[in-house]
């Protein structure tokens, strides 16, 4: 079985039913969906991903973190000319609505930014009465601590044994995972991109703490990424994830199949690709 533990549902360029047909084409059996935090992102060239990457993985990294940090500003993403707006209140309805339509084939994690007053109406509202199953928070673009303006929300998933996936960010506070965990030990937490950006330097922690994971999702990663956070953590300790659309895009259209490969072809046994691809996140489900 393979499950996308992180895909978005990015209504201004993709539908249900074009994951669906996505999904098929490259045996994906179900989707972990979320509400869209951005406008549209035009493509972005592989070489400016790639030097950022370099940059965070490297004796650079406190520049790459810096560079990292600034590219959100007043609320928006502005790389490269580009200024995209990142969406304060996600439409956490509409994947309730896809859920409930398809739910053999997608389940949901409510997306809360704790800087709104309504952050745990929100949770409570999508735990509760529409049935998701764990919860996302982006610490780098809605710019919050997860160990104090996330508090709230952490305890109450370490409450109902609910996992939360966090993006970090690169600062003191939006990077402050460690802190969280100090405060909710129980916590399943799940750090998005392989724990972008901190990378390497975050997985001995990582490793350390039992109830806490990373997904190899999206296009800040490659198949060399996906292989040394997997050799550095173990396969017990990943998950497989998209991203999508955007790291989905192909062509015309949008396929599954280079970033499954980078699961499909790690050094590893059957058994443990298993985990990668669904058995780990089937673990930490309510």
């Amino acid at each position: 079985m393979i499950i996308d533990g992180h895909a978005h549902l990015d209504l201004h360029e993709i539908t249900a039913e074009d994951y669906i047909r996505t999904m098929d084409a490259s045996g994906i059996s179900k989707v972990v969906l979320l509400a869209s935090l951005n406008n549209y992102i035009p493509p972005t060239p592989e070489w400016q991903i790639g030097i950022l990457r370099f940059l965070l993985t490297s004796p650079l990294h406190p520049m790459g973190k810096r560079i990292y940090e600034s590219i959100v500003k007043g609320g928006a993403i502005t790389s490269g000319g580009k200024n995209i707006q990142i969406v304060q209140e996600p439409d956490n309805d509409s994947v309730a609505g896809v859920i409930s339509r398809y739910p053999e084939r997608f389940m949901g994690f409510v997306i809360v930014n704790p800087k709104l007053k309504n952050a745990m109406e929100v949770f409570e509202k999508g735990i509760e009465e529409q049935g998701m199953v764990g919860v996302k928070a982006h610490a780098w673009w809605h710019r919050f601590d997860p160990s104090s303006d996330l508090l709230p929300v952490a305890r109450r998933c370490e409450e109902k044994g609910l996992p939360l996936l966090i993006h970090l960010g690169g600062g003191h506070q939006t990077g402050n995972f460690r802190g969280l965990l100090e405060k909710c030990p129980k916590l399943k937490l799940i750090l998005a991109h392989a724990a972008i950006p901190f990378f390497g330097s975050a997985w001995g922690r990582i490793k350390e703490e039992k109830n806490c994971f990373v997904d190899i999702s999206g296009s800040y990663l490659n198949a060399s990424m996906a292989r040394k956070a997997v050799k550095a953590l173990g396969a017990d300790k990943v998950i497989f994830g998209s991203d999508g659309p955007v790291s989905l895009r192909h062509g015309d259209g949008y396929s599954y199949e280079p970033i499954l490969k980078w699961t499909r072809d790690l050094p590893v046994s059957d058994s443990d690709r298993e985990k990668i691809l669904s058995g780990n996140l089937l673990k930490l489900l309510p």
